[in-house]
């Protein structure tokens, strides 16, 4: 079973929840994941690539949901402190694997309720309501939970 990647779950969880977002996640298709990331991040400045600005739009889900499970990509649930030699190989890997979708790793259910907790505390800070969150929380839990194939694995319970 392969690993996830981070437009996977943000496309699934933003049909299900958000799906007036779809358009931003078509201007977001030609795009690799590290650049959806730049463009969701940066602060809004001058021209914005994808043909509107996303800082005139409130409270979008779709950049909390990226910008969280980028994070969880690139470091995993806990960051572990990485030496010179896993810097090194992970420098090489993202030139080898530039244009590589970002995957992310197999999570078990504490970390599933750690990224859960992280998504409550990024919409809190985007100025989403608290049933808005929990709505959008829960579902990337279960799209997590569910793995690669959500037509094979049967829905458990949230986290």
């Amino acid at each position: 079973m392969g690993n996830l990647t981070v437009r996977e779950v943000v496309t699934d969880v933003i049909a299900k929840v958000a799906p007036d977002e779809l358009p931003l996640l078509a201007g977001l298709e030609p795009i690799d994941d590290a650049g959806a990331d730049r463009v969701l991040t940066r602060r809004a400045r001058g021209r914005d690539p994808l043909g509107f600005g996303l800082d005139t739009v409130v409270s979008l889900v779709t950049p909390v949901l990226w910008i969280v499970l980028t994070d969880v990509a690139r470091e995993g649930v806990t960051n572990v402190a990485m030496g010179v030699l896993a810097r090194m190989k992970r420098r090489l890997r993202r030139w080898l694997n530039r244009r590589r979708p970002m995957t992310l790793p197999p999570l078990d259910p504490a970390q599933v309720r750690h990224v859960r907790s992280m998504i409550l505390t990024r919409c809190a800070a985007a100025g989403i309501d608290d049933a808005r969150a929990a709505q959008i929380a829960d579902a990337v839990a279960v799209r997590l939970m569910l793995g690669t194939t959500s037509g094979d694995a049967a829905a458990g319970p949230t986290t």
